[in-house]
């Protein structure tokens, strides 16, 4: 847990998340494939682009809201921490976590749960696709599908993860 640990508020609503995720797979959200695209044509003939590489003006306008960017940090501990958060998430999750660690806001089996597909990423250096339920303490529960793609800023570590997200609610 990081330096945090003693002012941790856990984000109460969300009682678990479910999560499965694999490969990308061509996605049938026009969202999700624009995304695809982008990062395709970030990363050109490279492994993958550098966080530098995104520029909201290379982003479809409709896609703009969907986006998460989130950095890794690893000293003087591995976190995970929302660098921006796009408006369609926020406003499926009534809650802006931008700029927060993931170790402060969210209980330790959720973290365990939504950590799972960014660290693939980072291990593999390749997108990675998921399908999440969150269950939320209102008895509602909200369905995403996502997918995850490596930034670096040295062509070889994963330093942040730029994902597109589209939510349903159930």
């Amino acid at each position: 847990m990081g330096s945090g640990a003693e002012n941790k508020r856990p984000f109460t609503r969300l009682l678990g998340v479910e999560s499965d995720h694999g490969p990308v797979h061509t996605p049938d959200n026009e969202i999700l494939q624009s995304g695809l695209r982008v990062w395709d044509e970030l990363r050109g003939e490279r492994r993958m682009p550098a966080p530098h590489d995104v520029d909201p003006l290379r982003i479809p306008p409709l896609a703009l809201s969907h986006i998460t960017l989130v950095d890794i940090e690893r000293e003087p501990e591995f976190r995970f921490r929302w660098r921006l958060i796009g408006t369609h998430i926020t406003s499926a999750l009534g809650r802006d976590m931008t700029g927060r660690y993931w170790d402060e806001i969210y209980d330790a089996d959720v973290l365990e749960t939504i950590e799972k597909a960014p660290r693939r990423v980072i291990a593999t250096g390749q997108p990675v696709q998921s399908l999440e339920t969150a269950f939320l303490i209102e008895k509602l529960f909200l369905r995403s599908e996502s997918i995850s793609f490596p930034l670096s800023g040295n062509g070889e570590d994963v330093d942040r993860i730029l994902s597109f997200v589209v939510f349903a609610s159930g």
